[in-house]
C-alpha cells in the first residue's frame, strides 16, 4: 500500500488508519483459518462455519517515505461463503478498502467461482479497491487441483494484479 493510497483511508478515534479488508470466496475454502493463523497464530482443525462475518483486527505500523511512523489496524471481514448470507454482502462490503478473494487449490468448484465472487465486486462498484487472488491449502500437494498458470490466468482475465498461494497449517 503506498503512501498516497493510505491518505484515502478513515481514520480511527485515535488517529490512527483504519483500513478495512473484506475476505471472499466459497464456504470452507479456508478464509476464516488463514486469518486465525495470521491474527492470532493458530490453526482450527475443526471446520466452523462463519455466520454471517467474523472482524479480526490486525495492529500494523507503517513507515512512509517521508520516514514517518502510522499506527494501522487492519480490519479483516471475513464474510460467510454460504448462499443464504449472500443478501447480507451489500452491507458487509460496504466502505471496503482492499479484499482478498480466495478459493481452496484442492476444490476446483471453488476456483471456478473466483469469477462469481469478483463480479459481485463489480456488482457493488468495488472492482477498483486493491484486490488479491489467493489459493490456500497449499500443504496438500497431492490433492492439488488448481495449477499456478490456471490461477495466474484467471488473475489476468479478471485483472487482479496478485496472486498468493497459501497454508493456514503451515502458514
Amino acid at each position: 500500500m503506498s503512501d498516497e493510497d493510505i491518505r484515502f483511508h478513515a481514520q480511527g478515534e485515535s488517529g490512527e488508519v483504519v483500513v478495512k479488508i473484506i475476505v471472499i470466496g466459497d464456504g470452507n475454502v479456508g478464509k476464516t483459518s488463514l486469518l486465525r493463523k495470521y491474527v492470532k497464530k493458530q490453526f482450527e482443525h475443526k471446520y466452523l462455519p462463519t455466520v454471517g462475518v467474523n472482524i479480526s483486527k490486525q495492529p500494523l505500523k507503517h513507515t512512509t517515505k517521508d520516514g514517518r511512523e502510522l499506527d494501522m489496524n487492519l480490519m479483516f471481514w471475513d464474510i460467510a461463503g454460504q448462499p443464504q448470507f449472500f443478501l447480507l454482502h451489500k452491507v458487509y462490503y460496504n466502505g471496503a478498502n482492499a479484499a482478498i478473494l480466495m478459493f481452496d487449490l484442492t476444490q476446483s468448484h471453488t476456483f471456478m467461482n473466483v469469477k462469481n465472487w469478483y463480479n459481485e465486486l463489480v456488482k457493488y462498484n468495488l472492482q477498483d479497491i486493491p484486490i488479491i487472488l489467493v489459493g490456500n491449502k497449499s500443504d496438500l500437494k497431492k490433492e492439488k487441483k488448481i495449477i499456478r498458470p490456471m490461477a495466474e490466468n484467471m488473475m489476468d482475465q479478471l485483472g487482479i494484479g496478485v496472486y498468493f498461494e497459501t497454508s493456514a497449517l503451515n502458514g
